[in-house]
């Protein structure tokens, strides 16, 4: 009898604001990840569907249950993730 691997998915609740909600399409997304993925791999998943926002993500902070992470955060089911790009003012 052999075991065969079940591949665990999970949900994260991505939010966005300023000019990333844009490229996005919206300021809030619910994005499918496999089990054990990371704060860089939300932002992989972006890219790959526009690869536009890019270059404002490599320059974007992340937060994960209201606490800024490094991209190497390992990701929970259901845990909120924002995506926060740089803020000029003046």
């Amino acid at each position: 009898m052999t075991v065969s691997s079940i591949a665990v998915q999970m949900s994260v609740r991505v939010l966005s604001f300023a000019q990333l909600r844009g490229l996005f399409g919206a300021d809030e997304l619910v994005v499918s990840l496999p089990g054990g993925s990371t704060g860089r791999d939300v932002m992989r998943w972006f890219v790959q569907r526009n690869p536009k926002v890019e270059d404002l993500l490599s320059v974007s902070r992340l937060a994960v249950n209201g606490e800024y992470v490094s991209l190497e955060q390992v990701l929970k089911d259901r845990d909120e993730v924002v995506i926060i790009p740089p803020v000029s003012g003046g």
